[in-house]
């Protein structure tokens, strides 16, 4: 089976089975499909050259469980997926917020759940919307650059 060609424009990696778009202090994490090891591999490979590039500060990710429909091999991934949390938070991660829809199979939160099981320095979220992720992250210190934005914000301090 052939893999997904990565298309990166700028800082944004996407493939067949996952999206990596670092904003502002923010990483946001699409997951599509179903899931092998060699999937996982390939994500984490590309998630910590993202990071390593990006973020030098602390930062906060988002991963968006909407469009994914199952991880195979689960132990091996939930193993994966709590390493590169952790390895996460050495490089700077505060933060990590899953979103699951409300019609996602219920094994898909059963499985980030034992990843988020372990005690961690950083604050954890599992959310239902992008929305309700955005906003605890806000709640956390870390805001989404408003894409309208030139990046001035004298006006917004009272004028």
């Amino acid at each position: 089976m052939l893999n997904a060609v990565s298309s990166q424009n700028s800082k944004h990696v996407k493939t067949e089975f996952f999206s990596i778009l670092p904003e502002h202090n923010i990483v946001t994490v699409d997951l599509f499909g179903t899931w092998n090891e060699e999937q996982t591999l390939d994500y984490v490979a590309d998630f910590k050259r993202i990071v390593h590039r990006y973020f030098t500060q602390e930062w906060a990710c988002i991963i968006n469980l909407q469009h994914l429909d199952m991880l195979l091999s689960e132990s091996f991934q939930l193993e994966t997926f709590k390493a590169l949390n952790a390895w996460s938070y050495i490089k700077g991660m505060k933060a990590i917020s899953v979103v699951v829809s409300h019609g996602n199979r219920s094994h898909l939160l059963y499985q980030f759940e034992e990843i988020f099981k372990v005690n961690h320095p950083y604050a954890t979220a599992v959310c239902h919307s992008e929305l309700e992720s955005t906003n605890w992250l806000a709640g956390h210190g870390f805001k989404q650059r408003d894409k309208f934005s030139t990046g001035n914000y004298r006006h917004a301090i009272g004028e």
